[in-house]
């Protein structure tokens, strides 16, 4: 006479939260997704930032800054900042804001299309340098700019925030590359002489500053 084999099934809510954990960092990005959807419990555990450090946060628009106070995203990587939108509230505080939120999130290594946001040059240059020297590369380089349109470069430093991130980048740093060109490097300068005289440095390597 056959034998007939029952097969029990365990309710995850019964297992211990390191094996639930344990299991959720071998889930693909796809499936964390939907597991965070299963229940409370798996909601709780997956918001850990840990599981969610492939994300992109998109920023298109101001609001879109509250999502990067989410707790699932303080060890995000990567921001974009790429979408025609940002034309919108970036030429005001936009930037200002984006960074202060930036410089809570230290995991933070590269931002999509910050090479064209224009205002940086009206944030506090400790904020900015901190943000930068955090990346992994940054790009600084507008040598096809005309004098007229000088004022008005995207990412344009001061000479103040660009000699304390060469300082800071002696010192410590995140960048594996560096590109400046085009920046003005000179405090004081003749308003005629003013793109003439631009100090040009082109690909800095950081090791240079070790």
């Amino acid at each position: 006479m056959g034998q007939s084999h029952s097969q029990s099934q365990t309710h995850i809510s019964v297992l211990p939260n390191e094996v639930v954990v344990s299991i959720l960092q071998h889930l693909p990005p796809q499936e964390i997704k939907s597991a965070v959807l299963v229940c409370k419990s798996l909601r709780e555990m997956g918001e850990k930032p840990r599981f969610w450090t492939w994300a992109v946060a998109t920023v298109n628009t101001k609001d879109d800054l509250l999502k990067l106070k989410l707790p699932r995203l303080q060890m995000v990587q990567e921001i974009d900042v790429t979408h025609p939108s940002r034309l919108v509230w970036m030429k005001r505080e936009g930037l200002a804001d984006l960074f202060q939120v930036i410089g809570e999130i230290p995991t933070v290594k590269r931002i999509r299309g910050l090479e064209f946001c224009k205002g940086i040059q009206d944030i506090e240059p400790d904020l900015v340098v901190g943000v930068l020297n955090s990346l992994e590369e940054l790009n600084l380089c507008y040598d096809f700019y005309d004098e007229e349109d000088f004022e008005d470069m995207p990412l344009r430093l001061e000479a103040e925030q660009l000699e304390l991130l060469f300082t800071a980048v002696a010192e410590k740093t995140n960048l594996k590359f560096l590109q400046v060109s085009g920046q003005d490097m000179l405090k004081d300068m003749d308003e005629t002489d003013e793109v003439d005289q631009m100090y040009e440095i082109d690909q800095i390597s950081p090791e240079l500053f070790a």
